[in-house]
């Protein structure tokens, strides 16, 4: 079911009963643009944290797929809702890529209904100010009503002192008094005093003060929220008043309910504490936190408390696919698309699964790919699938020990040592001593590193950019001879991998940005600088599926050349994430779920 503006307040008690009534939720997210950092294979967790917060922090999330599992004896039902997500006001401002709105509107993403009917949101600081704010709105009525003060209005200023009339504005002030002269003679029932600005409605107010006894009055604001004005009715009875101002409440809160908007749902959401599936689901978290919350800490431990605190029961069904023992072997692929294809077969079964009723309904046989509410239709149910093969009760998850090392850990792509954020734990620590950073001329090809490092056996060269690279030695015990017995070369530097780690905490602050100074004295946004530029042959693409189908269709390409290079015979596997090791992929918008 599509949920909008226009049927949000009708459909939010369901949203909330559903979110009771629910055993899980799969969730997916579209995005106007990914992270495009470089993230190497020796990266700690914390680095890509680092790396992938300082650069996603202009995009949002457009839509977001949330479908409620409820397990039952006979069958499993499930409830899937789209939300478009959309900031209304005109203090939000929000960066793009362009092939990503390329991509999504390629595939059939109704941008008209986006701009035109999205959901607004607010963070935890802003949603508690705007109900502090209405409530003094209301309370300040109230008091005037008490007082015997007839004026209702919540925008009225009271003003100390008599403000005079500027001559330019005594016709506009003449005409609405004469205005109100004839309205109160009339049996018209209403009018409107529009097109003024603030300082008029002031005016306006002023001399509606000799009309207390015969007409009451109350702020105005057209259905777009763009044009304010004064509403001027008969004065009414007490009784009127009454009834009106219920009315009045109902609106505000009608209001503040589609301000806070998709917010209210995360907060249910957050509050069932109930499992949570996603697939490569860590821009999809980091994203909700930095929407939805509050900004994204800084400190890595605060993130991940703060992630634990807010969702603390996850499990990312690509780590799970290339992690655990029993299905590792099962999947040659661990984008979405292929997991599916892969249990919907022999020796997995595809569990059955009835929808509610049509509204909520999606079918494989009719996929709707990177659209959100689909993407975490599919998750659910290759998830349903991988808990039936390894032979796991969902409802009893965290009674098995089969599910500890799955639960609660976010898969990482391109990391070679910890490929993954326990938000649980404290991830295990890798010494890195076989690693060097080397810079090299820009004529240097392969065969001139491979002919610098022979005397050290096997090596795995990273590519950085045309001058710098990562060297792994693939036998450790060679790695002390290495800084006093390579030799000097023109051009040519090395450090250990752990003094060029320690380079870049030398962060200086621009533009609320961290910044190091690279060991050429080149600046870089928390990587290395001169990021390699993409392969001619790399596609552009709006979600995680297509970025794992970049990654499948390039990993010989790139393993070919020069990101996963060894001197001898080196073991290429045929996983995704092995692929995404080292090679530079362009990754544009953002369906995040499958990548």
């Amino acid at each position: 079911m599509e949920i909008t503006t226009k049927n949000f307040i009708e459909k939010l008690p369901e949203i909330k009963a559903t979110i009771k009534e629910a055993d899980f939720f799969a969730i997916d997210s579209e995005f106007t643009g990914i992270s495009d950092k470089n993230i190497y294979p020796f990266d700690s967790p914390e680095d890509v944290y680092l790396k992938t917060t300082n650069s996603i922090s202009d995009y949002i999330i457009i839509q977001i797929g949330l479908c409620a599992f409820r397990l039952q004896d006979d069958k499993i039902l499930c409830k899937t809702f789209n939300f478009y997500i959309f900031p209304g006001s005109r203090i939000n401002v929000f960066t793009s890529q362009g092939e990503s709105l390329k991509f999504l509107a390629e595939n059939g993403f109704d941008f008209n209904k986006l701009f035109r009917y999205g959901l607004n949101y607010v963070n935890t600081a802003d949603e508690e100010k705007l109900r502090l704010d209405l409530k003094e709105k209301q309370k300040y009525r109230a008091n005037l009503v008490n007082s015997k003060e007839e004026n209702s209005n919540e925008h009225q200023i009271q003003l100390a002192n008599h403000i005079p009339i500027p001559e330019e504005e005594q016709e506009l002030i003449n005409g609405i008094r004469e205005r109100i002269d004839n309205f109160i003679k009339s049996d018209e029932k209403q009018f409107i005093v529009e097109n003024c600005n603030g300082f008029q409605r002031k005016l306006v107010y002023q001399i509606l003060e000799n009309y207390q006894n015969e007409i009451s009055h109350s702020s105005y604001t057209d259905e777009n929220n763009k044009s304010k004005g004064i509403l001027i009715e008969h004065k009414r009875s007490a009784e009127d008043e009454q009834v009106l101002e219920e009315e009045r409440i109902k609106k505000e809160e009608e209001q503040l309910l589609l301000t806070i908007g998709f917010s209210l749902v995360l907060q249910d959401l957050s509050k069932s504490k109930k499992l949570i599936i996603g697939h490569n689901m860590l821009l999809d978290v980091l994203y909700l936190i930095k929407q939805f919350f509050k900004p994204l800490p800084s400190n890595y431990e605060e993130f991940k408390k703060f992630l634990h605190k807010t969702f603390p029961y996850l499990i990312d069904t690509k780590y799970f696919c290339t992690t655990h023992l029993q299905l590792k072997p099962q999947f040659n692929s661990t984008v979405l698309q292929h997991i599916f294809r892969t249990v919907s077969k022999a020796p997995f079964n595809l569990p059955k699964i009835e929808s509610e009723s049509m509204e909520y309904e999606y079918s494989t046989d009719q996929p709707k790919e990177h659209e959100a509410g689909y993407d975490a239709y599919l998750t659910g149910i290759c998830f349903l699938s991988l808990m039936d093969f390894i032979k796991v009760n969902v409802k009893e998850i965290k009674q098995t020990s089969k599910m500890n090392k799955i639960v609660n850990r976010i898969f990482l792509g391109r990391v070679n040592d910890v490929n993954y954020i326990d938000i649980s734990n404290k991830e295990p620590s890798v010494k890195k001593d076989h690693v060097f950073y080397i810079t090299f001329p820009e004529t240097w090809k392969q065969s001139d590193i491979f002919e610098k490092f022979k005397k050290y056996g096997f090596i795995h060269i990273t590519w950085i950019n045309s001058w710098s690279a990562f060297i792994m030695l693939h036998n450790r015990l060679n790695a002390l001879a290495v800084i006093k017995t390579i030799g000097h070369t023109p051009g040519f530097t090395i450090t250990t991998f752990e003094q060029y780690k320690q380079k870049q905490q030398n962060y200086r602050y621009v533009s609320d940005k961290r910044i190091f100074t690279s060991p050429n004295n080149s600046k870089s946004i928390i990587g290395v600088s001169k990021p390699i530029e993409s392969s001619p042959g790399s596609k552009c693409g709006t979600g995680s599926s297509n970025r794992e189908e970049t990654s499948e269709t390039h990993k010989k390409e790139e393993s070919q050349k020069r990101s996963s290079s060894f001197i001898a015979s080196s073991k290429t596997n045929n996983d995704d994430e092995a692929e995404c090791t080292n090679n530079k992929k362009t990754k544009l918008f953002h369906d995040n779920d499958n990548w």
